[in-house]
C-alpha cells in the first residue's frame, strides 16, 4: 500500500483553493511538504491534516474518508509461525493496513523511526530488550501511537507494569484477532 501523498493540485482542489496559494504556504514553510526529482511538491496527508488544524481550517471530508482507510501496522513478536499468522490474518482481512514486522525490540525501533506506525503490537517478552522498554521507546517518540501489549504470562504485575509503561492496551494470547481488530477501529474511529 503506497503512502497517502497528494500534488499542490489535489490539495488546492480539496481545499477549493488556488493552486498558487497551496504552492505559497509550501514555500514559506507553513504547510510541510517535500519536492520529487522531477522538481514538483508533494504534501502528506497527515502533514496537510495538521496544517489544517493548527490553522482552524476544517478537514475535508475527502482528506478524513481517505486517512482513516489505511493504517501502519507494526507487529513486534518473535515467534516467527505466530508472526506469520497475525501478519496473514490482518494482510486478508484488511488489505488497506499496511503492515510491518519485527522479531526483536532493536528492528522495532527503527521501524518505529522510519515507518511511524499508527499501531503497534508488542509481544511483552522478546529476547534481546523486553516489550515494557520498547513500550516506553515508541510513547516517547509518538504519544498518538496505539500501543496494544501481547503476552502468553498473563499476571496482574505484568499488565501493571506495561500499563504503567504506556501501553493503551493488554491482550493475553491466544488473540481472539476480531477483538484486536475492534480495538484499533474504536481507537481511530473507524
Amino acid at each position: 500500500m503506497r503512502q497517502k501523498i497528494f500534488s499542490t493540485f489535489e490539495v488546492a482542489k480539496m481545499l477549493e483553493l488556488s493552486p498558487g496559494t497551496v504552492a505559497n504556504w509550501v514555500d514559506a514553510g507553513r504547510l510541510k511538504a517535500f519536492t520529487t526529482l522531477g522538481g514538483h511538491r508533494r504534501i502528506k496527508a497527515e502533514d496537510m491534516k495538521s496544517f489544517l488544524e493548527e490553522n482552524k481550517i476544517p478537514v475535508p471530508k475527502e482528506l478524513s474518508d481517505r486517512m482513516d482507510t489505511a493504517k501502519k501496522v507494526l507487529i513486534v513478536e518473535d515467534d516467527v509461525h505466530f508472526l506469520k499468522v497475525i501478519e496473514r490474518f490482518f494482510k486478508v482481512s484488511r488489505k488497506s493496513w499496511e503492515v510491518f514486522s519485527a522479531t526483536d525490540g532493536f528492528q522495532a525501533g527503527s521501524l518505529v523511526g522510519s515507518e511511524k506506525p499508527d499501531v503497534v503490537i508488542l509481544d511483552i517478552m522478546l529476547p534481546d530488550i523486553n516489550g515494557f522498554k520498547v513500550c516506553e521507546i515508541i510513547k516517547a517518540s509518538d504519544k498518538k501511537t496505539l500501543v496494544i501489549a501481547v503476552t502468553g504470562y498473563d499476571s496482574e504485575d505484568i499488565r501493571n507494569k506495561i500499563l504503567a509503561a504506556g501501553a493503551d492496551d493488554y491482550f493475553v494470547k491466544p488473540l481472539k484477532f476480531e477483538k484486536l481488530v475492534e480495538r484499533i477501529e474504536a481507537w481511530s474511529g473507524a
